[in-house]
């Protein structure tokens, strides 16, 4: 006869329909009272782990904490949730899935003695390729799930072995009709009906409340049903045949797309925390206790229902205002310990000659070869100065500066230039800044037909949109039809529970005008408008005279309800390669919208994108979705009234940028793009540091350092973690200082290492 392991759980949302405040109240009383079922039935089991909940408990019932220390203690009490909460498994870097486990285990081993092996993942929006080896290495063993649902993915069997992109496999349950009230419906609807013995997820769900006495009289009552702990299921069950090699996309994709504002707002706070780690490294700074809250606070905010756009208006203030404070903090971490830093350099510049100078600080495992904005301050220190500007470096070199709009408009109080430069990775390059006296250039220019030294591109006259770009040399077309704005009724409801794709006929903008913003030696940028109905458009094209690549940058003040606002470009094919958190698949097309990481690669075209987080691809266009504009919280249950005053997301100002790279470079440029260097204006001073400086490099093309972070463990520990990009095996060369060390990497490998007294070892995720 088949066993039915019956798991006690309460599938508890934070943040959803309500705020955390509310949330709080709610758990407690849920707590009380499966530790209540506990007293009157000495066989339940109860299966909740979510750190940050834990501590509300602890700050406000200290008793009720104690008391399910206790039971943990027993073995009635499961931390089956070895994540800090059940995030998002998209929309965040790959870097903080690998924080969801580092900090939740520390938080077990800290508060219980122990660790969890199992990660209970219930209600997220889909679960990418790259999470079987991020859980392997951090002592995961289990993995359980409900979406995608059969109807999106059909299963041989619920209970398989997940093999990611890497290769590595963890034992997984798809929890079927979880949180049922009637259980014997739930029973017969489980997706093995036959012998299979059955993991059964049972509770209340979302807002709280435990197992209930008639769910437990049920099973008591019911000859093959047992109370059971997540990991006893699978201890009792190691031998399985089942493999499934594919990421597992939920069909909802509401979540994808909806409010890219908090999902970019998360993306800053994890550049910013993983830029303080190396900072605080570099200047031989332990700041781990203040930047451990900073994760806490990115970690909390990347729960399914936040990072997802699906809670309601007001908790995104609280979500906001918990990723600015974790991005201040870390920012003011950065910049304490750069300037500490930069202080001890012997500057380039000197006395009475030169009034600056700039070091340019890139925090990313790879070098800088781009284009960096900088601003220098002339009123009330020096006299006013409007006028060309050219950077000297320590050997003499120079590099020109194009003027550009200050971010004042007072006449020659403040310069802002741009220039290209190149900075070594994890270091710094200074320069000194020098008033040429030249009136600063500007090219006369063809606003339908510029021309760079590497590219051509045409606009149409008519509707304001690029129609083609060339190679310069060979006259080949590169790319057509690109980035041009389409609007799509959208009467999904927040998920797109509802929907199974837009509507196909899309609405064009009315081009109004062109004009140029800048037309200098290294960059031309040129503006168009567009409106459509109540909302109004502007694109900003960017062409480097020197590159391959291109910007697009949009600004929409957006005013349209039930619509989707997408960016297409026509492509050479449907099949492309995507990024995912630490990690790359390929795709096909897609009528439905999935998620976009940090790079998008298509032939010889890739593109990167700052604030847009997912797109489709249907007939060989790609579709960028800049925005939703869904209700807030619509769980659309019954017939809408399009007449109501609803909160609809994304109302008003929307902006962000696109990379275009003809070359496709999916190796450095995104992450480059992404995470641009810091600029510091130093006066001049002596010093013991070198005007140019690299601390850590790695020598071995698609290998990329992502980390460097002071140990949470071993104060004189550092760790490194770095990731083979292109699946295939390979090796690199790490540099310290003049210290090298050579590791081989299997096709995908997140490899974690702690250098400790001249030594490097592999270590897991956990830092042990």
């Amino acid at each position: 006869m088949k066993q039915l392991y019956m798991i006690g759980n309460t599938h508890f949302d934070p943040v959803w329909l309500w705020k955390w405040d509310e949330a709080m109240a709610s758990i407690r009383a849920t707590f009380r009272s499966a530790l209540d079922r506990m007293k009157e039935d000495e066989n339940f089991i109860y299966s909740f782990a979510t750190p940050p909940v834990f501590e509300w408990i602890k700050n406000t019932d200290s008793q009720m904490f104690e008391e399910i220390k206790q039971r943990v203690a027993e073995g009635r009490w499961e931390l089956a949730e070895g994540w800090w909460v059940q995030p998002d498994c998209y929309g965040a870097t790959g870097e903080s899935y690998v924080r969801q486990g580092l900090y939740a285990q520390k938080y077990w081993k800290e508060n219980f003695g122990q660790m969890s092996n199992c990660v209970f993942n219930i209600d997220s929006f889909g679960h990418s390729p790259a999470l079987p080896q991020i859980l392997n290495k951090s002592h995961i063993d289990y993995y359980c799930f409900v979406r995608p649902e059969k109807h999106h993915i059909s299963l041989d069997s619920p209970f398989f072995w997940w093999q990611g992109i890497d290769g590595s496999r963890v034992l997984t349950y798809r929890a079927q009709d979880a949180y049922s009230k009637n259980l014997n419906n739930c029973e017969q609807n489980q997706e093995n009906q036959i012998d299979q013995d059955q993991l059964i997820v049972y509770g209340v769900t979302d807002h709280g409340g435990a197992p209930t006495k008639i769910m437990m009289q049920w099973i008591n009552e019911k000859e093959n049903a047992e109370f059971s702990r997540v990991d006893n299921f699978f201890e009792e069950h190691p031998a399985c045949e089942y493999v499934v090699d594919k990421e597992l996309l939920t069909g909802d994709f509401g979540p994808y797309s909806n409010y890219p504002k908090i999902k970019r707002m998360n993306r800053i706070a994890e550049y910013a925390l993983l830029n303080a780690e190396k900072a605080a490294l570099l200047n031989e700074k332990n700041e781990n206790a203040t930047l451990e809250k900073c994760w806490q606070d990115i970690l909390f905010n990347q729960f399914h229902d936040i990072l997802g756009g699906a809670c309601m208006k007001e908790a995104y203030i609280d979500a906001e205002n918990m990723l600015g404070r974790a991005t201040i903090t870390a920012n003011e971490v950065m910049h304490y310990n750069l300037q500490q830093i930069t202080r001890k350099m012997k500057t380039v510049g000197i006395n009475p000659r030169d009034a600056w100078n700039i070091v340019v600080w890139n925090l990313n495992g790879c070098e800088y070869d781009g284009y960096i904005e900088a601003e220098v301050q002339w009123l009330h220190e020096f006299d006013a100065y409007d006028k060309g500007i050219l950077l000297i470096d320590e050997e003499g070199q120079e590099y020109p500066c194009q003027i550009i709009q200050a971010k004042s408009v007072i006449l020659g109080f403040r310069s802002r230039f741009v220039f290209k430069g190149k900075i070594p990775a994890i270091g710094y390059k200074m320069y000194r800044v020098v008033q040429t006296q030249e009136e600063p250039i500007k090219k006369a220019l063809n606003l339908y037909e510029i021309k760079t030294e590497q590219l051509e591109i045409q606009i149409s006259k008519e509707t304001g949109y690029i129609t083609g770009v060339f190679d310069k040399k060979n006259g080949q077309k590169l790319c057509s039809d690109i980035m041009v704005p389409k609007c799509y009724f959208d009467d999904g409801d927040t998920w797109c529970f509802n929907i199974d794709g837009y509507d196909e006929n899309g609405l064009e903008f009315h081009f109004d005008d062109m004009r140029v913003i800048e037309a200098g030696e290294l960059r031309t940028i040129i503006k168009g408008t567009y409106r459509l109905r109540d909302s109004l458009l502007h694109l900003y094209y960017t062409f480097y005279h020197q590159e391959r690549y291109m910007d697009v940058a949009y600004r929409v003040n957006w005013n349209e309800k039930h619509y989707v606002l997408k960016l297409e470009t026509k492509a050479e094919e449907n099949h492309h390669s995507v990024a995912v958190p630490y990690g790359s698949v390929s795709r096909e097309a897609t009528k439905v919208d999935v998620p976009l990481g940090t790079f998008l690669k298509i032939g010889d075209l890739s593109m990167s994108a700052d604030s847009i987080f997912s797109y489709n691809m249907i007939d060989k266009v790609l579709g960028l979705t800049v925005l939703r504009s869904a209700i807030y919280g619509d769980f659309r249950m019954g017939e809408l009234d399009y007449e109501e005053d609803y909160d609809i997301l994304s109302q008003g100002i929307n902006e962000g940028k696109v990379r275009i790279d003809f070359n496709g470079d999916v190796h450095c440029m995104p992450e480059c793009f992404l995470n641009p260097p810091v600029v510091i204006v130093e006066a001049n001073h002596d010093g013991i540091l070198p005007s140019e400086h690299g601390y850590y490099r790695v020598c071995g093309e698609g290998v990329s350092l992502s980390t460097i972070k002071q140990s949470e463990y071993e104060k004189d520990a550092v760790i490194l973690r770095l990731i083979e990009q292109d699946g295939l095996e390979k090796q690199a060369e790490i540099f310290v200082g003049e210290k090298s060390y050579l590791l081989t990497f299997h096709p995908y490998e997140i490899k974690t290492v702690k250098l400790l007294d001249g030594v490097l070892n592999e270590c897991y995720m956990t830092e042990d």
